[in-house]
């Protein structure tokens, strides 16, 4: 009996990433995986019984601190909410403190999540989430709720400690979360997705989301007295 292998295991990890890369979620086979791994596929199944489950563990993969530590990402007057986040979601949410002046950090933040997200790497992982969950609803969701709905919560929980002590307007604050990530995202994700734009300079950034907070503080921000 042939026994399993860390090694193997992270070979056939490394070929599935890079099929997915190449041809897309949907185009990819098990054999293709396989081929690329140079074994077969009965080796292939021994450690993953689907690509479903490959794509699974290379997502959750990058949803980890690199080593699986639970990280702290949250400011909020109860204490410190803690998650299993990417390092790089952490590093942007970690910047919401309801106490600092709103403006700056929003600035801070957007900048920091297009520093780290819209990058052609980020962009690769993107796309093969979104090819893997058009005919897999329920991998849609678990895809979601494991990556960017634990990070939308955290961002709402920002926003209803701001209206709570006077900072925002009283609105919905699963609303003003979606509202402020469509605004900072609205002039480059479909440039990215695409491949028309998937890196940009540090001014690009800046510019990108001073536009989208000043929207936001236009439509949120507390009413003058």
């Amino acid at each position: 009996m042939r026994v399993k292998t860390e090694a193997r295991r992270e070979a056939l990890l490394a070929a599935a990433k890079a099929v997915f890369e190449e041809v897309g979620f949907e185009q990819a086979t098990m054999s293709d995986i396989a081929a690329r791994m140079g074994g077969s596929k009965a080796t292939l199944y021994r450690y993953f019984d689907s690509k479903e489950s490959l794509l699974m563990e290379l997502v959750n993969r990058s949803a980890r601190d690199h080593g699986g530590e639970v990280i702290s990402l949250f400011r909020h007057r109860d204490g410190p909410v803690t998650s299993s986040l990417p390092a790089e979601a952490s590093e942007a949410l970690n910047l919401l403190d309801p106490d600092e002046d709103v403006r700056v950090t929003l600035q801070k933040f957007g900048e920091r999540f297009l520093n780290n997200f819209h990058t052609p790497q980020k962009l690769v992982a993107k796309r093969m989430m979104y090819a893997a969950a058009a005919n897999n609803p329920e991998l849609g969701r678990l895809l979601y709720a494991n990556g960017p709905g634990m990070g939308m919560k955290l961002l709402e929980r920002y926003f209803e400690s701001l209206m709570e002590s006077g900072k925002l307007l009283q609105a919905d604050p699963r609303v003003v979360a979606a509202h402020f990530r469509a605004l900072y995202e609205s002039e480059v994700n479909e440039r990215g997705m695409l491949h028309i734009e998937t890196e940009l300079s540090n001014e690009q950034i800046v510019a990108v989301v001073e536009r989208a907070v000043d929207v936001f503080m236009r439509a949120y921000g507390p009413a003058p007295v």
